[in-house]
């Protein structure tokens, strides 16, 4: 009996060995690689670079000048006085640019474009976590399936084992059933996880554009969890590393902006002409005047100060929803350091000493069951127990990694 539960473990060594080839470490160099490319092939990605083209075309569109006008006109009396005066009339107008006005409006299209640029970050960012979140899902399942196929082959040498005690003139046909039992349940749930990571990949793919059928190799987890930053260091670095925030402070240099066109706005409006005119039958040139016209923006002065001072408002709305948004994503960082560092330390927990307690009590357990000085319950109890703990280290490790990623789309460090 020993030596073939020698044979077996053998056998199941061998297999987990075999198993460990082809497979693909889910560490920062993996998971940068899969932002990269979720972020080049996503549409919101793509929609928002678009969104900077265009705005960076929108800076490119002030003018400086206004478009001139020209104006003709013609006479209608005698031969005499058309000859005398002229009859055709020719004009052209040129309004001249307001002091700082082509500035703001510079500056304003600037900001805006600037903007635009930070809004595809976020959406990049969102994109690349979104393609990593998958990519880890599918190391967890895979995880999972490792776990299930190795109590799976555990139970398969228990089982030739209950057999084998079985055999024996004073034994019990009983154990033998029951895990026989087990492992039919456990091959199920192993079948449920292969579907569950097939989902998974399925769903990794959509992420990346590539047809949904493509294959992944078997990707595993690392076996201790990363460093957790410190979340005071990472908030600190909000206002220069957050895209969103940083968006929204190039709105409000945009208000700002604006609040100097609305005041640029209440200037007289100059605009230089000259008029000629011109006598169809020789076409002489018989006068020729040269003038200079000017708006009279008083009348409508409270207009334009009520202009002004809306911009004003929106430049304070501007900047106070710059640290709305400061505070809101300094709570989300909070939220995902604690979360980060929690898995952390229950990871490093499952893996140390409850580990290898529960490890040295199963196969105290497995060594009574096999002497018939331990139930077969006690058994089923100490493999599951371990498997949990097993399973529940790797998941604390893929929660962590999944808050780190959460961490990256807050403060990234690009």
């Amino acid at each position: 009996m020993k030596f073939i539960l020698s044979i077996f473990t053998s056998l199941f060594v061998a297999g987990s060995l075999l198993r460990a080839q082809d497979t693909k470490l889910v560490d920062e160099s993996f998971l940068s690689s899969l932002r990269t490319k979720a972020a080049r092939n996503h549409p919101s990605a793509l929609s928002g670079k678009y969104k900077a083209a265009a705005a960076a075309l929108d800076t490119r569109s002030v003018r400086l000048w206004n478009d001139p006008m020209v104006g003709f006109g013609f006479m209608g009396a005698s031969e005499m006085m058309r000859a005398d005066d002229g009859d055709i009339l020719f004009g052209i107008e040129q309004a001249l640019p307001k002091p700082g006005m082509y500035d703001a409006q510079r500056r304003k299209a600037e900001a805006i474009g600037r903007a635009e640029r930070q809004n595809t970050l976020t959406a990049s960012l969102a994109a690349g976590a979104e393609g990593a979140r998958s990519a880890i899902e599918v190391a967890l399942a895979d995880e999972s399936i490792r776990l299930q196929q190795s109590q799976i082959d555990w139970l398969t040498v228990m089982v030739e084992n209950a057999r084998q005690m079985a055999a024996d003139p004073l034994g019990t046909s009983n154990d033998a059933l029951r895990m026989e039992t087990e492992l039919a349940k456990e091959k199920q749930l192993l079948d449920a996880a292969r579907r569950t990571r097939d989902g998974y990949a399925k769903k990794l793919n959509l992420t990346l554009g590539r047809p949904l059928d493509s294959p992944w190799p078997v990707l595993r987890l690392p076996a201790t969890p990363p460093p957790v930053p410190l979340a005071q260091a990472e908030i600190a670095r909000i206002p220069h590393a957050n895209p969103r925030v940083r968006a929204l402070k190039e709105m409000a240099g945009a208000a700002n902006a604006e609040t100097r066109m609305a005041d640029r706005e209440r200037l007289p409006e100059l605009a230089v002409g000259v008029d000629t005119q011109l006598y169809s039958g020789t076409s002489d040139i018989r006068s020729t005047t040269v003038g200079l016209k000017m708006s009279l923006p008083w009348f409508n002065d409270p207009s334009y100060q009520a202009r002004t001072n809306a911009a004003k408002s929106r430049e304070l709305s501007a900047t106070q929803d710059v640290e709305t948004v400061r505070r809101e994503v300094a709570a989300m960082v909070l939220t995902t350091v604690t979360e980060a560092a929690n898995a952390a330390a229950q990871a490093r927990g499952y893996s140390g000493e409850i580990h290898e307690k529960a490890q040295a009590a199963s196969k105290s357990i497995e060594a009574a069951w096999i002497s018939s000085k331990a139930p077969l319950t006690d058994l089923l109890d100490s493999s599951r127990t371990l498997f949990a703990i097993r399973l529940e280290q790797r998941r604390m490790v893929a929660i962590q990694l999944a808050a780190l990623e959460e961490l990256q789309t807050l403060v990234p460090n690009r």
